[in-house]
């Protein structure tokens, strides 16, 4: 009887544990092709080709995307939880004879926050045809969820491009997920190479900025004495 009690205590205390200690933040970058299934490549796990933590790189094909590399970067290798800061690149290749397709590359993390700053948005690249790129937090902390989007570049085209843009700003606490995504758009063979970041200013780049406009009001005012 003793014995029965033991083993449901211990029952109880895994139960609890499972419950009370969140998941730990785990990177996921995902690629779906013309709206079939996606390819979805975890942190440290099978497919990822990457074996540092918080990069995950995909190397194969998908739907008529004959040839991507993908990979995404996150914390600890980039930023942290107090100063998210993330980046995603691809080289997509269309083999399609005819047709326009779509390719969807999604980027995303959990465990972020607290934060009070605005987002900033960029993406740069070259393209046969079109891209889009989005930025979303979501404060339930679920992967690729687009509770919130933070902002939206594009649709960008031919043949180089770059764009930016900055959020509201977020007053939140954590933890939350931010997700990249970026939906590229190619009639017949073409190719496609982008790099796309999402971050929150460091306070040291705002100090310098800081200190920078003071120097400048300070010269200024020197010249008109």
């Amino acid at each position: 009887m003793k014995r029965n009690k033991t083993v449901l205590v211990m029952a109880l205390t895994l139960v609890f544990l499972a419950i009370a200690v969140p998941s730990q933040p785990v990177p996921v970058l995902r690629l779906s092709a013309d709206g079939g299934a996606p390819v979805t490549i975890t942190d440290q796990l099978a497919g990822d080709m990457n074996p540092a933590v918080g990069a995950v790189t995909f190397l194969g094909p998908v739907g008529d995307f004959s040839f991507n590399v993908s990979t995404g970067f996150t914390k600890p290798i980039l930023g942290s939880a107090l100063s998210p800061s993330m980046d995603l690149n691809s080289v997509d290749i269309s083999s399609a004879a005819s047709g326009t397709h779509n390719l969807v590359v999604e980027f995303s993390d959990t465990g972020f926050g607290p934060v009070n700053s605005a987002f900033h948005l960029g993406i740069g690249g070259t393209t046969s045809g079109s891209i889009l790129y989005q930025a979303f937090l979501d404060p339930a902390n679920v992967n690729f969820a687009p509770t919130t989007p933070l902002g939206s570049v594009g649709p960008l085209s031919v043949p180089a491009f770059a764009g930016s843009t900055n959020s509201s700003q977020i007053v939140l606490g954590g933890p939350f997920s931010l997700t990249q995504r970026a939906t590229i758009s190619i009639t017949g063979p073409g190719i496609t190479s982008f790099n796309a970041t999402l971050a929150v200013p460091e306070p040291g780049l705002l100090l310098l900025l800081g200190a920078g406009l003071v120097s400048v009001g300070l010269l200024g005012s020197r010249l008109n004495r």
